[in-house]
C-alpha cells in the first residue's frame, strides 16, 4: 500500500513540472538598398498599374529590401521592391502615401490598401540601411 501511495505521489508531481520555455525568436532585420534610375521607373510603372488614375500617382521612396546585409555581395535575386505611392480614389482625391511591395520572384504588387497591405507596410517601413563597411 505504501508503494502504491508513493507511486501516485511521484506520478502526480511529475505532471506538475513546467516544460522549458523556448528561446525567443530573433527579430528579422530587413535592409534597404538603392535602385538605379531605370529600375525606379519600372517599379513606379508596376506599382501604379492598378490605380484608378495611374498618370497622377506620386512617389516618395523606392528601394530594394532584403534580409541579406552583405551590401553589393548580397544575393540580389532575393531582393523585394518597396515603393511608397500616393494615388487618387474614385472621387479624384489623393488617398495618402502607402507602401506597395513587389515580393522577390513575384509578378504582382501588394498594395498598402489591400488585405495583405499591412504586411507590405510593416516590411517596407521597418527596413534599415545596412551597416557601413
Amino acid at each position: 500500500m505504501k508503494k502504491l501511495a508513493l507511486s501516485l505521489i511521484v506520478i502526480s508531481l511529475a505532471g506538475c513540472s513546467t516544460p522549458p520555455r523556448p528561446a525567443p525568436a530573433k527579430p528579422l532585420i530587413l535592409y534597404r538598398y538603392p535602385m538605379n534610375e531605370n529600375t525606379v521607373l519600372l517599379a513606379h510603372t508596376m506599382a501604379s498599374y492598378d490605380l484608378k488614375d495611374p498618370d497622377s500617382a506620386k512617389f516618395r521612396d523606392t528601394f530594394f529590401v532584403t534580409s541579406d546585409g552583405r551590401g553589393e555581395a548580397r544575393d540580389k535575386s532575393k531582393d523585394s521592391w518597396c515603393i511608397e505611392i500616393n494615388g487618387k480614389n474614385s472621387y479624384g482625391a489623393y488617398t495618402g502615401f502607402s507602401w506597395a511591395l513587389l515580393p522577390a520572384g513575384g509578378r504582382s504588387v501588394i498594395m498598402g490598401n489591400s488585405p495583405a497591405g499591412a504586411v507590405a507596410s510593416q516590411l517596407c517601413a521597418s527596413a534599415i540601411y545596412p551597416p557601413a563597411g
